[in-house]
Formats: C-alpha cells, sequence, structure tokens
C-alpha cells in the first residue's frame, strides 16, 4: 500500500513538471498573422519560417530581414531571434533585436512595432535564404509576428527589369552575332586581296570601342548593387567584343603585313 502511494504521488508530481515543462507553443494563423500563446509553461518557444530567394535580395551582401510585432498580456518576459540559413551550407547566423538597438525583451502589452536585422551574404551565389523568427515567450501572454520580409539593405532604383533585359539582350546578342558575320566575311573576301585594310580596321576600333563601353555600363552596374539581370547583359556582350577584336585585329595585320611581303618579293623578281 505505502509502494503504491508514494508511485502514485510520484506520477502526480511528474505530470505537474510536465504540463509545466519548456516546449513547442502551438501558433494560431489568422489573416497572415502568427500569434504564439504560451498557457502557463514556463516557456513556450515557436520557430516562425520563410524562404527568400534572390528575387527579394538579388545581389547586396547586405539584406535585411524585418517584420511587425506585438505582444499582450504578458506576465513574464518575451524574446525574439532570428536566424538565417543560407541554402549553399554556409553557416547560419544568429541575431537578437537588442543588438541593434531595439527592444531587448518584451513585457506586458504593446501595439504593433516595426523590427528590422541586418544580415550579411558570404556567398553571393546562394539562390536562398532559409530565415527562422524563433519566438519565447517565459510565462503567460502572447505575441503575435506578421509581415515578414527581407530585402537588400541599400534600396536602389533598378535600371530595368527582367523581361526588358531579356527583349533587349536578345536584340544585341543578334546585333553583335550579325556584325561578326558580316566582319568575317569581309575579311575572308579582302585580306587574301589585300584590300580594304581601312574598313577592317575601322570596323575592329568601332567594336572595340562598343565593348568597352558596355562592359563598363556592366561594371558600373553590378557595384552599384543593380540586379543579376541588369549587369549581365552589359558583361557579356562588352566581354566578348573586347576579348575577341583584337585579336582578330592582330590575325588580320599579320595577314596584311605577309601579303606586302609577298608582293615586295613579285616586284623584286
Amino acid at each position: 500500500m505505502k509502494t503504491n502511494s508514494i508511485l502514485a504521488i510520484v506520477l502526480s508530481l511528474l505530470a505537474v513538471l510536465l504540463a509545466f515543462a519548456d516546449g513547442e507553443a502551438k501558433p494560431i494563423l489568422e489573416d497572415g498573422i502568427v500569434k504564439v500563446e504560451n498557457d502557463g509553461r514556463a516557456v513556450a518557444v515557436y520557430e516562425i519560417v520563410r524562404t527568400f530567394t534572390h528575387h527579394h535580395i538579388p545581389s547586396a551582401r547586405s539584406y535585411i530581414v524585418g517584420g511587425n510585432v506585438r505582444y499582450s498580456d504578458l506576465e513574464g518576459v518575451a524574446f525574439l531571434r532570428v536566424w538565417s540559413h543560407p541554402l549553399n551550407g554556409d553557416r547560419p547566423t544568429r541575431r537578437s533585436l537588442e543588438e541593434f538597438g531595439m527592444t531587448k525583451e518584451f513585457r506586458g502589452t504593446s501595439d504593433w512595432q516595426r523590427f528590422e536585422v541586418p544580415f550579411f551574404r558570404e556567398n553571393l551565389k546562394s539562390k536562398s535564404v532559409l530565415v527562422t523568427v524563433e519566438v519565447m515567450i517565459h510565462g503567460k501572454g502572447s505575441v503575435e509576428v506578421e509581415n515578414l520580409t527581407a530585402h537588400d539593405a541599400i534600396r536602389i532604383d533598378v535600371w530595368f527589369d527582367n523581361r526588358t533585359a531579356g527583349f533587349y539582350g536578345g536584340l544585341a546578342g543578334s546585333a553583335v552575332g550579325l556584325y561578326g558575320a558580316l566582319f568575317g566575311c569581309l575579311a575572308g573576301f579582302l585580306v587574301p586581296r589585300g584590300k580594304g585594310r581601312g574598313l577592317l580596321t575601322s570596323m575592329t576600333v568601332f567594336g572595340f570601342a562598343v565593348g568597352v563601353a558596355l562592359l563598363l555600363m556592366g561594371l558600373v552596374a553590378l557595384f552599384s548593387g543593380q540586379p543579376y539581370h541588369v549587369w549581365y547583359g552589359f558583361t557579356l556582350i562588352g566581354g566578348i567584343l573586347v576579348i575577341v577584336l583584337p585579336g582578330c585585329f592582330l590575325s588580320i595585320r599579320k595577314q596584311y603585313e605577309q601579303f606586302e611581303q609577298r608582293r615586295m618579293q613579285a616586284l623584286d623578281m
């Protein structure tokens, strides 16, 4: 009998402890708002997880995760911590609000307030970032979070959208292809005959100048934080012209010199 009584008391105490133990809270979702409540446990924890792609944080190394938070009837304290997990294997980063001059802990009741936490992206090739907002409530009360967003730390005016880049990039690529085809046909016809040296030199200089201008525009776009679809076309086409045309010019000049040598040798004979 004594053994059964002691066992019953132990089980009762264990049940009480489990009722007030730490655990993950079950949130209430309503109109895009995540509400986390603690109904009396020692600590209630819930993690809000969102994935942001390069459309949200396209090119900058630093980006900001933000949202709105409010809390009510907190008998103890509540905390908000934000984790950033790059999906390319880089180490995750944790930030708490007090690191950036915001409220260290929540007490009592408050209306909606904005929070923003900056992060640094080590690898620009990472296309997506997994963001976790950890809500921790000590004692009774509730915390609500809404409008969780991510954006580049420095907001810039994008020169043009992705569709425009694709359209004009295709036109520019076609124009460069036709230019190269015309240049190659003229060189193949004129150079063996020793003619058209001035024309081909002018075409080479013109194409090289256009390539330099496009490459510079691409580099300006890249270092000013423009997204990938803006700077890629400029640097690709400009880089091709700058790299290819000098080699073509040297080859053509050598062929003209060989033609002149053959002509002089023929005159000497």
